[in-house]
This record gives C-alpha cells, structure tokens and sequence, in this order.
C-alpha cells in the first residue's frame, strides 16, 4: 500500500433507502482525501477497486466476514459480522504522519433504516463557475430544504439514506441530482451547475454530476493560473485553459502576448523580458522540442494551436530542474491529459477580413491539393537534374567528346531545362473567408486496479493575409510599394491516452501530430539606390510539421519519512520544414536579369530523442520544517539535416531573345522550346555549404532543496550541471568545414520567499546561466538567409555567454481571484552574441554575420494586476492588466563599434521593447449566459535591424496598440457562439530609421464566428 497511510470509510449505497437489501459500503481516506485504486476483496471474492471518490460496494450475506485492502505490498485486513438485511458501513482513515494508527469504524443498521444522520453539502454555481445567491435546494423524501448563501453554499442535515436533490432558481432553470447517498456521521458534497432559463423542459443530470465523497476538500495549487502563479517556488506567470477559451488566440505564440515582459515577433517567436529565443528555453509536457527553422534553435511557436492545450507556464526565475538557458525564461507549454468524464464536442468556424475577403489578391498555379497543405508533387524537384548536374552545383553545357567527367551536351541539357514545371506567371483570385473545422471525444472507464482513459482531437483550418499596396520608402535601399498575399493551411491531431492507478500514479501516451502550409506570392516595384526600376516577383509555398510521441508517468513510493515522487519522460519527435520549388526573378529597369533568377528547393528534417527523470523525497524536520529534495537527469540528442539546391537560368548560344518585362515569362521568355533552341540554358547554382549536417545534445544532472520554514519562509537552492556540445558539418564541401562547440560548467540558483502574512508574498532570487552560440553562427561557410537572400557569414571563434540573474518579486493577494504583484529583474550578461554587420564591402555588405559584444545590462520592472470591478449576483465586471518597463545597455566590441559607429555603443538590445503592456476588461452576465471581453496589446519600438555608419542608425519596427474584442454566448448546456473581432484599430505596421518610416502596410480587421456543441 502507499506510504502514507490509507483511509477506508463507507461507501454511498446504489440502492434508494426504501429497499431492504443489506450491502457493504467501503469509503478509503487519505488524511482529507479519498484514496483512489486500492483493491478490495469480501471473503476472498474480489470486490473492485476503489473510485475517484475513494469508494467500494458489494452486496453482504449475514455471518462472519474478512474485507483486504490491498495496494502495492501491503494487505490490510477488516473482521466483521453481519446479520440478515443488514447494512454494513466501514470507514477507514490513514494519516500521513509517521507512526498514526490508522482510523477505523464500522457501523451497521438494519436496511432501509435511517437511524444517525449525515448532511449534504455544496455549492450551487452559474456556467461561469459564478455562485448563485438564493437558490432553493429541497432533498425529496425528506422533507427538508435549504437556501444558499452569498456565496452559493447550501449545508442541509438528513437522515442517512438515499436522496434526490431538487434546486430551482427564477433566473436559472430548475436542476434534478438523483442517487445522492448519505452516510451516516460523513458528508456527501454535490456541486450544482444552473444553466440560464429558457423554454426547455426541467433539466436531469446524470449522476457524474455527484462529486467526490470527502471529509475535507483538498487544494490543488496547479489548478488555475492564479493559484499556480501564487505557490510557485519561483517566479512564475501563467495561462490556464479558461483564459486560452475567452481570449480566443489560435495559437501558443498569440496568447503569450497577453503575459506580462513577453512579446512576440514574425507572430512566431517569442521574447521574454526583452530576451530572444537564445535566451529562453521551451518544453512540450516538460520535454525539449526541435525547431522548423534553419537558422535559428527557437521552437516557431505559431505552430500549437491552443485547442490542444492544458496550459502555458512562463517561469522567469531559473531553478535547477530547468535548462541552463533559462535566461529571459522557460516557455513551459501543456498538454490536455485524460478527461474528467466523457466529452464529445464539434465544431467550425469562419471569419471576415473587412480589408481584401472578397477582393482579387495576387496568386500564382499551385496543385490541386494545396487547400489540404500538401503539395501534390507539383513542385517536386525533377531528380534527373539533381543527379546530373552533381547535386545542383554545376553544369557545364560543351562537347562531352572532349570531356566526358565535366561536359554535358546541349541536347540533355535542354532536357534538363525542360523538366521543371513551368510556373512563374503571378495572377490573381478572389479571397475567400477563412474557415476551421474541429472534433474532440474522449472518455474515462474504471477497471479493477484503476481507470483507463483518452482524449483524441483534431481540427483544419484556412486563413488568408494580405498587405494590400505596401508602401516602401527606404531611399538607402528601394523606393516604391509591393503586395504581398498569403494563404495559410493548418491540420492538427493529437491523442492522449493513459491508465490511473494507485492514489495518484499514472502512465500517459501523448501523440501530437501539427502540419501548417503557407503559399505566399509578392509582387514589388520600386526605384533603387541607383535610380534603376526593379521589379520583383517571389512565389513560395512551405510546408512544417511537427510529430511528437511522448511517454510519461508519474509514480509514488511510499516509506516512513514521507512518500517519494518518481516523475519519468521519454519522447521522440520530428521537426520537417519543406519549401519545394522557391521561384524568385527579378527586372531591372524592365529587362529580366537572369543573375536574379532563382528557383529553390529547401528541405530540413530534425529528429530529437530526449529522456528526462526527476525524484523528489520530502523530509520533516523540526516541529513545522519541511524539506524536498529533488534530482533529477536529461538526456536530449536532436540531430538535423538540411537539403537545399538552387538553380537559375543563363543565356545560350542562340541568345536571340527578348526578356523584356511586357514578355510572358511563361510563354515567350521561358517555353520548352527555347531551352531545346539554346536560347535559354538552366544554370546549376547551388553552393556547396546549402546543405549541412548538424547534432546537438545535452546531459545534465541537478540537485535541489525546497524547505519551508513553518509558516512564514521558504528557501529553494540547488544547483545544475550541464554538459553541451554541438557540432556542423557541410558534406558537399571539399576539405570539409566541421566545425565543433564542448562546453559545460555549473549552474547555481537561489530563491528565497517570505510571507509576512498570508495574502502577501515576497520572493527574491539569484542564478547563474548561459547562452549558447547557434548552429549556422559558428560556421566557417558562407550560407544565405532562406527569406531575404542576404549572405550568411559565420563567426567560428564565437563564445558561449554567461549571465548571472537578479529577481525581486512583491504580491499581495486580496481574494481569491484579485491580485496584485510588482517584479523587479536585472540581468548582467558577459559576451553577448548578436547578429551584426560583416567586415565587407559589395553586395556581401548588405549580409550579416554574428559576433560576441563587450557585455551588456538589462533590468526592468513589471506590474501585473486583475481585480473585480463589481462583483454581483448577476454580472461581474472585471480587469486585468500587466505593464512592463525594461532597459538594456549593449557594450559593443571594437569592430562593432567601427562598423554601426561610435554613437551605437549603449544602444538596445535587438529585438526589445522599452514598454510592453496589456488590458483585459471582461463583462460575464449570468442569467443570459454571455461573456464580452475587450483585450488591449502594445509594444514599443524595437530593433529590427542594425546598420551600417555612424548617421544610419539601427532599423526599427515601429510600436503600435492592437485590439481585439471577443463575446461568448452558451445557449442551453450544449451549444456555444463565439464572435471575435482582431485588430479593431488596423493602425499601420511600420518600420523606420531615423525617425523616417521605411515601408508601410496594413493587415486588416478581421470579424470571425464560430460555433460548438458539446454532445
């Protein structure tokens, strides 16, 4: 049996207490708690094992009797006689404190007698989990009836026995709970949930409605957001399933918008305290993730709709069983697990761009699957050319007779030509409304040790976006406008499923199975620097996918000193980024440039194995001290791989041809025919550092100490090692390039909490952690950025960054659901690496490369508040707010500061916002059933780009206010109406430099409806 000492109490009977039938009714109790999953058997019959609500039934013969409760390595035997019809009731409860006897009682009564008394009680709430004042609770066949208080708590005493509760409301249509037993001595608590009047007949619930059977209830500190945030051992903000579902974001990286020192850029990724992605670790159900981008290790967020999840946890204080990159913080996102009870719900959507929905975008020829996500093979690349042109690095079009190793005749080298899909007209269609589908079921079902359970879901999901004429007037680059539209493809599934056993020990199976397509098309014209007219045309469709398979348990052991906690996960998951087909050309001054002709194939395939286990032994000590002891390992290999080859198109010998941009690219510049013709010849372009090898991995090993000290302190410390190593290779490239990073060191954290009294909270804290350098920053090879082109200089001789860490945090806590907290952070970081300017002149100056700074500071302050308005029996009025201030200091080094110039030596970390901040002010009317709720978002300027000479200056995307609007209306128990209005404002997006802005566009106002029923 578990460690801790178990409880048996008595059973609810399943028969009303008019039938003379005996049974015996088993309750088990864990100190307050009923104690799930212990096996009971009746005279060596098997009885079952334990529910949820720590109960076990069976029908009772007159004589003697042994009840065995077994769990584990423990049996646990019960004597007792009964006579004929009649009841036998045994209570057991174990206490968790060493050396208690456990509690046992066992009472008989003649069946259907009612003799001691019991009560019931609970609460009686509105769909919005609002109390319900006034509300009449009659037990039928007892004769007695309660009122709810202000708080919606009734407590009515009756005789033992089987009831039926009957609670009515003249808002609220009436409720019936049947199969209510009552106990003698003990206490049934039934939760009753009213639903708005209407027209529909008296409501029967079914008897899952009963709560759990408990003597005391037991708090659960990871329940909700707030109670998270409050007994976190660190400092921690949170998103609960309740505040994804009203915010209505689609998706992990737009709801972390709404957390307080937490922005997100390209609606991707994520920045934390002013930090990016190098400084911020994230975990899916507490495991590593591999990323879908090329050039960076930070997971693209956008990629986790919100539908799937149980929660996000932003935890900014490092703590030892998080990654040593834990810096800015640790983006913790959560999985939904097994359900309470069976769910089945459907769903679909739909929304309206008031800017472009129903007007004529830029398009180009796709195939016919593009609106499931998947190429249909269109694009494919043509294997033919791959193999021979040497991997998509050279053809050389000459006399094979003269050389046969390097000479590839005209003939099949128009076949060459003529194998790829001739598709670059750009055209337009109609843009449609956006839509989404979405299923979920999943169920629960007892066994004798336990209860199996799963939960499946998936959903699709179309959306277009559009820029509309763009403006660009950027006179050190190109003045003009340019369009650009965008439809989106997502497919999502997930499936969990698992076995509970024991009190709380548990095996769970996650599959995650995520796919987003994005077909893009832009068209820009405009004046150059050099007064020349450039006209620019890029077709793109990419394809990511994320695949996860997970495995977890959770397991309890228990001793004499306490019950230890084994937590265990392993996982396997796969990242793939295909861009099949990247069609890019340019005109100057009206004349296509074949140097600027490109057609690219691009693929990334990532594959993560990771193993994690954590051991947790508490130990009392004192008269009121407590101490956990945590360790804990990971193992994490990801190992990527990356394809890409380039072609483009040259003149032949029969050059007689007219590229002037008035030509059909299609039809009378790039046709079949001129390649058979030798007017046009294809062009092997791919470099020989486009495709790389790489592997990551990390083992770690950490140890900590939680205490409390009594009541009032709390201290946690302990300290992690880790151990990196990195290492990237280019296979195409002759002499080789490989290039290795080894680095591991150890990881101090201490946090430190005082609670003066019990609504007030102060937390301090201190850590040390690192920044490693990226895969594509320490290469020796020159690559190219997959979006703009621009040139790629690696920097071997980079660093690893180190950075100690400073947390102070105040919060005061005045109800349940209001608060108030204010941080305050600095963090002191030794030789940053940023992206910065090459040391190089052409067109290799417009690139980047990335180089380790001198230092740099960052220190800011956060406020996060939500308190109720006005809080009555029938609407609430709320408010929700966070503002964050952060400053940073960057130190340049010598070459920084040479080529960005003197005056940008303390200029800002890239990437970081002066001010973000956020409002919520939310309306719940509870006899209509309705939720409005206004959501507000800025950011301030940030670094979007550094630049080259002292008057430049960095480029910067500009702040700017969103505002959204989301209203919810349930309609009876089943059907639900959401209705969302996105970017209410529309305000400009806009980058600038110098105070002058430098392109220009807007995305829309979107209007979007959707509607669930809930089976």
């Amino acid at each position: 049996m578990k460690r801790t000492y178990f409880c048996i109490g008595l059973l609810l009977s399943l028969v009303s207490h008019q039938v003379m039938a005996a049974g015996l009714y088993v309750q088990l109790f864990l100190d307050d708690a009923p104690l799930q999953g212990v096996v009971a058997t009746l005279d060596d019959a098997p009885a079952g094992a334990s529910d949820r609500r720590g109960t076990v039934s069976a029908e009772l013969q007159a004589g003697q009797h042994v009840l065995i409760l077994s769990d584990d390595d423990l049996d646990f035997p019960i004597e007792f006689r009964s006579a004929q019809n009649e009841d036998v009731e045994v209570s057991v409860i174990f206490t968790s404190a060493k050396g208690d006897e456990p509690e046992v009682s066992v009472r008989k009564f003649t069946a259907g007698e009612a003799g001691a008394e019991g009560y019931v009680t609970g609460t009686v709430t509105n769909t919005a989990n609002s109390p319900i004042a006034g509300a009449s609770v009659v037990v039928g066949g007892a004769g007695v009836a309660a009122t709810t208080d202000a708080n919606g708590v009734y407590v009515i005493d009756v005789p033992r026995g089987e009831y039926e509760l009957k609670i009515s409301h003249p808002e609220y249509r009436d409720t019936t709970v049947p199969g209510i037993r009552v106990l003698a001595d003990l206490g049934v608590t039934a939760q009753v949930k009213l639903y708005a009047e209407s027209t529909a007949e008296t409501l029967q619930l079914p008897s899952t409605a009963l709560e759990e059977v408990v003597v005391l209830g037991v708090f659960n500190p990871t329940e909700d957001a707030g109670t998270l945030e409050r007994y976190a051992t660190s400092i921690t903000n949170a998103i609960d399933v309740a505040m994804l579902e009203r915010f209505g974001d689609s998706d992990v990286a737009a709801a972390l918008n709404r957390v307080v020192g937490v922005a997100v850029t390209d609606s991707k990724y994520a920045t934390v305290r002013g930090l990016d992605g190098r400084y911020i670790s994230s975990t899916l159900n507490g495991l590593l993730m591999p990323s879908t981008d090329p050039q960076r290790r930070d997971v693209q967020l956008d990629l986790f709709p919100t539908n799937i999840l149980g929660g996000i946890e932003i935890q900014k204080s490092y703590t030892p069983d998080q990654l040593a990159t834990t810096t800015g913080g640790s983006i913790k996102i959560n999985t939904k697990g097994l359900p309470d009870e069976r769910v089945f719900k459907v769903g679909a959507s739909t929304a309206y761009n008031f800017d472009f929905t129903g007007d004529d975008i830029l398009s180009y020829r796709g195939s016919n699957s593009d609106w499931l996500g998947f190429d249909s093979g269109l694009r494919d690349l043509p294997r033919n050319v791959v193999n021979g042109t040497n991997g998509g690095t050279s053809l050389t079009v000459c006399d094979p007779a003269i050389d046969p190793d390097r000479c590839t005749s005209p003939l099949e080298a128009a076949q060459y030509g003529v194998s790829f899909q001739d598709d670059y007209n750009v055209t337009e269609k109609t843009a449609l409304p956006e839509g989404g589908l979405s299923v979920s079921y999943g169920d629960r079902f007892p066994t004798d040790s336990g209860e199996f359970g799963f939960y499946a879901a998936g959903d699709y999901g179309y959306s277009t976006s559009d820029r509309g004429s763009a403006a660009l007037t950027n006179p050190l680059e190109t003045t003009g406008s340019y369009m650009r539209s965008q439809q989106t493809v997502t497919l999502n599934g997930y499936v969990v499923a698992g076995y509970e056993y024991g009190a709380a020990d548990e095996i769970l199976s996650k599959t995650i199975l995520l796919r987003n397509s994005e077909d893009t098309t832009r068209w820009e014209s405009g004046v150059d620097r050099e007064d020349s007219d450039v006209d620019k045309a890029i077709l793109q469709w990419v394809e990511r996918q994320f695949f996860s398979q997970e495995f977890t348990g959770h397991n309890e052991f228990d001793f004499d000193h306490g019950t230890h906690r084994l937590d265990w996960r392993l996982a396997y998951s796969r990242t793939d980024r295909d861009e099949p087909d990247r069609r890019q050309y340019t005109y100057f001054n009206g004349n296509l440039s074949t140097s600027a002709f490109e057609r690219r194939w691009s693929e990334l395939t990532e594959d993560s194995n990771d193993v994690t286990v954590d051991y947790t032994v508490p130990l009392d000590w004192g008269s009121a001290n407590t101490t956990e002891f945590k360790a804990g390992i990971l193992w994490s290999d990801k190992d990527r791989e990356v394809a890409q080859y380039r072609f483009g198109i040259r003149r032949g010998d029969n050059a007689d041809l007219d590229l002037g941009i008035d030509q059909n690219l299609e039809t009378e510049v790039l046709p079949y025919y001129n390649y058979v013709l030798d007017k046009i010849r294809l062009a092997a372009n791919t470099a020989a550092t486009d495709s790389y090898n790489s592997q990551e991995e990390i083992q770690a090993y950490y140890l900590s100490a939680n205490t409390d000290f009594g009541d009032a302190w709390s201290m946690l410390i302990g300290a992690r090692f880790e151990d990196f190593t990195q290492s990237l290779e280019y296979p195409n490239e002759e002499g080789g390039t490989d290039n290795d990073l080894e680095y591991d060191d150890v990881y101090p954290a201490l946090n430190l909490t005082y609670r003066p009294i019990e609504d007030i909270q102060l937390r301090a804290g201190y850590s040390e952690t690192v920044s490693y350098p990226g895969l594509i920053e320490r290469s020796e090879s020159l690559s190219y950025d997959p979006d703009t082109d621009d040139p790629i200089f690696g920097n071997p001789d980079l660093r690893v960054s180190t950075i100690e860490n400073y947390d102070l945090r105040m919060e005061y806590y005045f109800s349940e659901d209001e608060s108030v907290s204010v941080a305050f952070f600095q963090k002191d970081i030794d030789q940053p690496v940023e992206r910065a300017l090459p040391d190089a002149s052409g067109s290799a100056a417009s690139g980047i490369t990335f180089r380790n700074q001198d230092s740099a500071k960052l220190k800011g302050i956060e406020v996060d508040a939500n308190m109720n308005l006005i809080d009555a029996a029938d609407y609430l009025l709320f408010v929700q707010g966070n503002v964050s201030y952060i400053d940073s200091e960057v130190e340049l080094s010598e070459d920084s500061i040479r080529l960005e110039g003197a005056s940008a030596n303390g200029r800002q970390l890239q990437g970081q916002s002066e001010w973000l901040g956020n409002i919520q002010l939310g309306f719940d009317h509870y006899p209509t059933e309705q939720k409005f709720t206004l959501l507000v978002n800025y950011f301030d300027d940030r670094i979007f780009r550094i630049s080259r000479g002292e008057n430049t200056g960095p480029e910067f995307e500009d702040g700017r206010i969103l505002v959204d609007f989301a209203y919810e209306k349930l309609f009876g128990e089943n059907l639900t109406l959401e209705l969302q209005v996105k970017n209410l404002l529309n305000e400009d997006v806009e980058y600038s430099q110098n105070n002058r802005v430098i392109e220009s566009y807007q995305t829309g106002t979107v209007f979007g409806a959707s509607v669930t029923y809930d089976f």
